[in-house]
């Protein structure tokens, strides 16, 4: 049964910069084919939205480029002298409320889209593509010389329909491209090759239920032997006796061998064999950093705990962490050993200050920015040569970029007086400071440190641990006795608890 028609009209909160107004006609989605006709409308509506927000953005660059941005005075050179992109980067990001990467993306397509390319621009407002073929086109684009993008953009375009007159889906485009352009390209293929080869890296993307998913850009030959290597591992141990894992589970497993390297099993053991990935936590080397609630590392919680660059790990890997580590740090507060103010005595936090700003902040703090922590830089809220100290209640961890914004006083980042300085204690007990970020537009946002309560929340479930007096632990009880609910890193030379 075809659920009733409902009248759907769109108004703009903005009347004086967007005029108008959408109505979906109810007679029209009545009638036969209705839906499917408000469907094509639709995509016609999201295709012309898409170009409009392009020649916005556009925009919204030029105008920046065009505002005094010396910054202040006698600072090095920052952002290899592009200051205005990392500016509208900045801008952008906060405007719509997404990360710096996706709103460089947007700036980088929308300029190239506009400028480089109207003839995209004009199919794309039209509703002859979407923006997804858009998109396709000009990454592709982008990677040729300035002389050879639009001729080739223009070809490119005349095939986006096969030759009956079908829209080829984004993804048939998509390869059509980059077939397309590697045709046209004026460069020889060994030097490109040589130039793609500067790209290479690796990257880590969190999933949900403790997974991750860790990709690598590298030669086709090397990532294809690397490739056919651990297929034939996981093939041959496939073959022994009593092995119920999958092949893609094998790669996987072979892969985290191969990397971690483990140490060999017995002799009884067969050669081929691939350790499952519980056997690889105590060879993990690097240096990795587990918050754990005190009732999760005693086994008392099964709350979950978090990976630094990851989020939310089960209790039992946690636990197997923090046991296969060599060493635990704990952060005490000034009374325990890590001096949190150093006042004017000092300019460079030390390393035990610095520690407890990555924990406290946990990543850089401009609003919508996930830096971890790091691979920030500790910044003086107050600047230094301003009279500012060194002091916990005046240092964030802002990343590279942020910090050189900051440090031009094209953006500022100021404490909020409106505000009580309660912000993330995360079981420190000594509170984050009230920030404000200020664009060059003037967007103010606050900003907060890392918020890790939805996971290391303690829950009414949990119990509580137990202090020397066998009463349920507080912030009064003695060092070595954390608050219920803090967080481990561990006193050096103390053994597990477990």
């Amino acid at each position: 049964m075809v659920g009733a028609v409902v009248e759907l009209e769109f108004a703009s909160r903005f009347p004086d910069v967007l005029a108008g107004g959408l109505e979906v006609s109810a007679e029209a989605l009545a009638g036969p084919g209705g839906t499917a006709r408000a469907l094509h409308a639709l995509a016609d509506f999201d295709a012309y939205s898409a170009a409009l927000r392009a020649v916005l953005v556009d925009r919204l660059a030029a105008e920046i480029a065009e505002e005094p941005l010396e910054g202040r005075h006698g600072q090095p050179t920052r952002l290899s002298g592009n200051i205005a992109h990392a500016v509208a980067v900045s801008e952008l990001a906060a405007l719509q409320g997404t990360s710096e990467h996706t709103a460089a993306r947007a700036l980088n397509f929308s300029t190239a889209l506009v400028n480089t390319h109207p003839a995209v621009h004009e199919a794309l407002a039209s509703g002859d593509i979407t923006e997804a073929h858009a998109r396709a086109l000009v990454d592709q684009a982008a990677t040729l010389p300035q002389h050879a993008a639009e001729p080739y953009a223009l070809e490119a375009l005349a095939r986006v329909r096969t030759r009956q007159g079908r829209l080829r889906t984004p993804g048939e485009f998509r390869a059509l491209a980059r077939d397309l352009r590697e045709r046209l390209h004026p460069g020889s293929m060994a030097h490109r090759r040589a130039a793609a080869r500067e790209d290479r890296r690796v990257w880590l993307q969190p999933e949900g239920d403790g997974m991750c998913t860790l990709s690598a850009l590298l030669p086709a030959e090397t990532a294809t032997g690397m490739y056919e290597r651990t297929d034939a591992l996981a093939r041959a141990a496939r073959r022994a006796d009593g092995e119920a894992r999958t092949l893609a589970q094998l790669r996987a497993d072979a892969l985290a061998h191969a990397v971690l390297g483990a140490r060999e099993r017995t002799a009884a053991a067969p050669s081929a064999a691939v350790p499952f990935p519980e056997e690889l936590l105590a060879e993990v080397k690097a240096e990795i950093v587990v918050h754990i609630p005190l009732a999760v590392a005693l086994g008392a919680s099964d709350a979950p705990a978090i990976l630094d660059g990851h989020g939310a790990i089960d209790p039992a890997t946690a636990r197997a962490l923090a046991a296969a580590a060599p060493t635990w740090q704990r952060l005490f507060t000034d009374a325990e050993g890590t001096p949190l103010a150093l006042g004017r005595t000092a300019y460079r936090p030390p390393a035990g200050l610095r520690r407890f700003l990555q924990y406290r902040d946990g990543a850089c703090r401009v609003p919508g920015c996930t830096r971890p922590a790091q691979n920030t830089e500790a910044d003086h809220t107050t600047e230094w040569q301003d009279g500012g100290t060194t002091d916990a209640a005046n240092l964030a961890l802002l990343c590279p970029q942020h910090h050189a914004l900051k440090s031009l006083a094209l953006h500022h980042l100021t404490h909020d007086r409106t505000t009580e300085d309660t912000d993330g204690t995360d079981g420190t007990g000594t509170p984050a400071p009230a920030l404000i970020w200020t664009t060059l537009l003037g967007q103010a946002l606050p900003a907060e440190p890392l918020d890790r309560d939805h996971v290391l929340a303690p829950r009414a479930t949990d119990h509580p641990p137990r202090g020397p007096s066998g009463k349920p632990a507080t912030r009064g009880e003695p060092p070595g006795t954390p608050a219920h609910g803090a967080d481990v890193a561990v006193r050096e030379e103390s053994p597990p608890p477990f």
